[in-house]
Order: C-alpha cells, then sequence, then structure tokens
C-alpha cells in the first residue's frame, strides 16, 4: 500500500514550469520524477525520507549527516508545510547543483535564517557552521565556530545591526567569495 509508486501522467504546465525554471531539459525532469516516486511513492517527502535520500549521497556518518539534511530539507521545503512535493526538490536541486552563485547564495540563506524572520543572526549562523564542521570532520579548535562568525559578520555586516539581511549576506559573500567555501553545504 505504502510502496505504490504514482502512476498519474507528469502534468504538461507542470513540466513546462519546471523546465523554464530549472533549465533542466523535459527527459531529464521525467527521469529525476521517476526516481522520486520510486524513493517517495505518495509523492511527498517528509524529513525522514528526505534524511535517508540525502544520506544516500554523504559518506560521512549518520549523526554527522542529520543535522545538514535537517537544514536543506527546511530550504527546500519553501511552502512551510513539512512536506518536499517534487517541483520543491527539483527546484532546490537545480539552484543547489547548477544555479549560479547568486542563487545559490539565497537558498543558503533561506537555510541560515532558520526562524524566516527574513535576517541571519550570529546564533542561527553559529548553528549551521558548528553543523557544517561536524560534517566535515572540522576540528572546533583550530577556528572556532563563534570565531568564525564573528570574522563574517566583521566583513559583512554592513550596517553593523547584529544580523544580516538576504542582500548583505549576498553582496557580503560575493565580494568575499572564499567566504562561499565556509558558508556553504553545496560546494562540490
Amino acid at each position: 500500500m505504502g510502496n505504490k509508486v504514482q502512476k498519474s501522467p507528469f502534468d504538461q504546465k507542470i513540466l513546462d514550469k519546471l523546465v523554464e525554471e530549472t533549465g533542466l531539459e523535459r527527459e531529464v525532469i521525467i527521469a529525476w520524477r521517476k526516481q522520486f516516486l520510486l524513493a517517495c511513492p505518495s509523492g511527498k517527502m517528509g524529513r525522514k525520507d528526505f534524511y535517508k535520500f540525502y544520506r544516500s549521497l554523504r559518506v560521512e556518518s549518520d549523526d554527522k549527516v542529520k543535522e545538514i539534511a535537517n537544514f536543506v530539507f527546511t530550504a527546500f521545503d519553501r511552502d512551510s508545510n513539512g512536506k518536499i512535493d517534487f517541483t520543491e526538490f527539483l527546484c532546490g536541486y537545480a539552484i543547489t547543483s547548477l544555479g549560479t552563485m547568486r542563487q545559490k547564495l539565497d537558498y543558503v540563506f533561506s537555510i541560515y535564517d532558520k526562524d524566516k524572520n527574513n535576517s541571519i543572526d550570529r546564533k542561527e549562523m553559529i548553528g549551521v557552521i558548528s553543523a557544517m564542521y561536524d560534517l566535515l570532520g572540522k576540528s572546533k579548535s583550530d577556528y572556532a565556530p563563534e570565531r568564525c562568525v564573528e570574522d563574517i559578520f566583521s566583513l559583512i555586516d554592513v550596517n553593523k545591526d547584529r544580523t544580516l539581511t538576504k542582500d548583505e549576506f549576498i553582496e557580503g559573500v560575493m565580494k568575499n567569495p572564499y567566504l562561499s567555501d565556509i558558508i556553504s553545504p553545496f560546494n562540490e
């Protein structure tokens, strides 16, 4: 019952929209949809299913992947309903894998902005950077996440209000590209 793959035909309007939004070819989108429905027959992927999927893409241990997977899930779940449908998944995948630097940073901003108030405070950034350190096996004693965040804020918090707007974040990282290696889970 739970393992039935949704066999409904792909709505052409949705397919056309995905081609336009992602820049992917129709055949590629159809193949991704087939794989998505094999992994998630209901067509909606919750955190648990997403974690299993994300885990299959990473070589690190479970405990290291789990927190980053949660941050990525939150970013992909654009309507904040606790589920990722195929459109959310594919758009998130396309942006984080194939998008421009600006598009990727827009997604990264949504990962850091955990309370969805359109700004990032130090606590939010420390949480994500700490999880990324764990994922990458980076020593927190060499360059503590708190110190890293202080350095980032000193570089890109233009108005010095101790929070980063989306514009400050994106423009700051674009002007200091080495920061993208520190702050983004989507770098190769």
